[in-house]
C-alpha cells in the first residue's frame, strides 16, 4: 500500500504502518476460525518478511497466497502447541484446585510454568519461517530450538514481544480489552516486524541477494 509518492521518512513510515495495519486485520479475520491460526500467523509473518525485503505491492494477495502455502505444516503446529497448551492449562488447574498438599502444588506450578516458557522461547522461531520452510514438522520444532539456543538474547527479545500482549491483559487491570483492540488492529503484524528484523540481525534469516545492475 503506498499512501504518497513523496520520498520522505514519515511517508515511508506512514505506508509501512498502512501495510502492517492491512496485513494485522487480515491476521484477525483468518484466526476466528481457530483451526487458520497456524496458517494465518505463517501468512502474517511472511507478508511482513517480504516488507523487510521491499516488496510492499498488494500485501493482502501475498497473505492468501501464502495462507495457502504448507497449510497442513501450520495446522500441525497449530495442533501440537494447542495440546500442549492444553496440558498445561490442565495441569495448572488441577494444582489450584484438586491438589491438596499445598506445598507441593506451589512447586510444581512453577516448575510447570517455567517448562512453558522454555518452550514457547524455543518454539519462537518456528512461525516466522514456516512458510518458506521445506522442513517436516519435526525438523522444523528441532531447527527453532536450535536457533533459541545459538542467539539467546535474540530469543529472550522475541520470548518478551510474544508474551507482552498476555502479561497485559492477565496482570493489568482492565487490560484484556487493550490488548484485544490494539494487538488485534496492529501491534501483532508490528511484533512480527520487530521479530524478522532481530532475526535479520542475528543472521538467523537473511534478505534476498540484490542482483548487481546492468552496466551501460
Amino acid at each position: 500500500m503506498r499512501i504518497a509518492q513523496q520520498d520522505n521518512p514519515f511517508n515511508a513510515f506512514m505506508s509501512r504502518v498502512g501495510d502492517l495495519a492491512l496485513v494485522n486485520i487480515a491476521w484477525a479475520v483468518c484466526c476466528l476460525p481457530v483451526v487458520t491460526i497456524g496458517a494465518s500467523t505463517a501468512a502474517m509473518y511472511e507478508v511482513v518478511r517480504n516488507l523487510h525485503e521491499d516488496n510492499d505491492a498488494h500485501v493482502i494477495r501475498q497473505f492468501g497466497r501464502a495462507f495457502t502455502r504448507r497449510f497442513g505444516a501450520s495446522l500441525a503446529l497449530e495442533l501440537i502447541a494447542a495440546a500442549f497448551v492444553g496440558l498445561g492449562t490442565f495441569d495448572l488447574w488441577y494444582l489450584t484446585k484438586v491438589e491438596a498438599n499445598a506445598q507441593f502444588a506451589s512447586v510444581a506450578y512453577g516448575v510447570i510454568m517455567a517448562i512453558g516458557v522454555i518452550v514457547m522461547a524455543g518454539a519462537g522461531f518456528v512461525f516466522p519461517v514456516t512458510s518458506r520452510s521445506k522442513l517436516g514438522v519435526g525438523a522444523q520444532i528441532a531447527q527453532s530450538f536450535r536457533v533459541a539456543l545459538a542467539h539467546p538474547v535474540v530469543t529472550l527479545e522475541v520470548l518478551v514481544l510474544n508474551l507482552l500482549p498476555i502479561a497485559i491483559a492477565t496482570f493489568v487491570p482492565g487490560g484484556l480489552f487493550p490488548v484485544v483492540f490494539f494487538w488485534g488492529l496492529l501491534l501483532t503484524a508490528a511484533s512480527a516486524w520487530l521479530i524478522i528484523r532481530l532475526m535479520l540481525e542475528a543472521g538467523i534469516i537473511a534478505l534476498p541477494a540484490k542482483s548487481a545492475a546492468p552496466e551501460d
